[in-house]
């Protein structure tokens, strides 16, 4: 895997709605700000091929959506978690083991 391929896809995303939108092939993933449609769909072609090699699942769609980190107050003090973005990938074919439990 390339090593920028291995810096876009940060992490899985596991939520109450995306838990329901497994069940239609769609997984979502926290990736880096920079990272455009296309570096994410090879980063996770990489990333299936090396996990799942016998798995003959086909990236369909990406669709990437920016998240604002919004400032929360406790009292005096405050924070403001860092931005982020979020890809939703279509992928048809098996499911993921990644993600069923």
């Amino acid at each position: 895997m390339n090593k920028r391929h291995s810096q876009i896809i940060l992490r899985p995303m596991i939520t109450e709605k995306s838990a329901m939108q497994m069940e239609l092939g769609q997984y979502t993933f926290e990736v880096a700000k920079d990272a455009n449609k296309v570096e994410i769909a090879q980063a996770l072609e990489s990333m299936l091929k090396e996990l799942y090699p016998k798995n003959k699942s086909v990236i369909e769609s990406v669709n990437t959506s920016a998240i604002r980190g919004r400032f929360r107050r406790s009292k005096r003090n405050g924070r403001a978690p860092k931005d982020s973005k979020k890809a939703i990938v279509t992928i048809s074919g098996e499911p993921l083991e990644l993600f069923s439990a």
